[in-house]
C-alpha cells in the first residue's frame, strides 16, 4: 500500500520518472571577440531541440500509460550579457513508459550527447535519478478487498486506474510481477504541488477506518 494521494481511486500502474542533467563546457571570451572562446550554450541548446525531436515524436505508446514524456525543466548559463558562456546546464524530467523504459531513454540520450560531442562540444550527461515504469493488473485479493472497503465510505465504487505520476513502489515492487498486491490508496485529491494543496477532513478521517479495516480484514485471511 502507497498512500499517495489519490482519493476514492485505487492505482495500480504509473510512470517511471528520470532525472538527468547536461552539462555543456565551452570557453569563456568577451562578446566582441567570440572567435576567442567557445559559447556552450549552443550545443546545449542544439542537442536539447534533438533530444525533443527525438521523444516526443515517438510511436511508442503504453495504452494505460500514454506515451512517455520529455520536458527540459531547468536551464542555466553565462553570468552576463557581454561574455561568451563557459558553461551551461539543463536538468531535465522524463516520464517513462514500458514500452519506452528508463534503460532506452539513457541509450538514446547518450547517443545524441556523443553526436553532438562529436562536432566539438564538450557535453557530460548525469543520470541522477532513474525510477521504472510500474504496471500490475488490480486483480490481487488485497485490491478488490480494498475496492470493497473503500466502497462503504466513498458511497461510490472505487474504480483503479493507471497514473503519470511516480511512487515509491518503483523501489519496492519493480520486480515483483504484475499480479503482485500493490494499490496507491490515499486521501487526496487533484491539487498535489499547488499553492492551495489540501485534503477533505471527511476523507482523511475516512482512510484511516479504511486503513484499520484493510489491514485487519487482509492479514487474517
Amino acid at each position: 500500500m502507497v498512500g499517495e494521494p489519490s482519493g476514492y481511486i485505487i492505482a495500480i500502474a504509473h510512470k517511471g520518472s528520470m532525472d538527468i542533467k547536461l552539462t555543456s563546457q565551452g570557453k569563456e571570451a568577451h562578446n566582441s571577440m567570440p572567435e576567442k572562446g567557445y559559447n556552450a550554450i549552443d550545443p546545449l541548446m542544439d542537442l536539447l531541440v534533438k533530444a525533443n525531436k527525438a521523444f516526443r515524436e515517438t510511436d511508442k505508446n503504453n495504452p494505460d500509460l500514454g506515451k512517455l514524456t520529455f520536458n527540459t525543466t531547468v536551464f542555466t548559463g553565462g553570468e552576463q550579457v557581454n561574455m561568451i558562456p563557459g558553461e551551461a546546464t539543463a536538468q531535465i524530467n522524463v516520464r517513462t513508459i514500458p514500452e519506452f523504459n528508463n534503460s532506452l531513454v539513457e541509450k538514446k540520450l547518450t547517443e545524441l550527447v556523443k553526436a553532438e560531442n562529436a562536432q566539438g562540444a564538450k557535453i557530460k550527461m548525469d543520470i541522477y535519478m532513474s525510477e521504472p515504469s510500474i504496471k500490475t493488473n488490480g486483480k490481487s485479493e488485497f485490491v478488490k478487498l480494498a475496492q470493497k472497503i473503500g466502497a462503504k465510505y466513498a458511497e461510490k465504487p472505487i474504480p483503479t486506474v493507471a497514473i503519470k505520476p511516480v511512487t515509491d513502489a518503483s523501489n519496492l515492487i519493480a520486480d515483483k510481477g504484475p499480479s503482485y498486491p500493490f494499490a496507491m490508496f490515499g486521501p487526496g485529491n487533484d491539487t498535489p504541488h499547488q499553492v492551495n494543496e489540501y485534503v477533505d477532513e471527511k476523507m482523511y478521517l475516512n482512510f484511516v477506518k479504511i486503513y484499520t479495516e484493510l489491514f485487519v480484514a487482509y492479514l487474517n485471511k
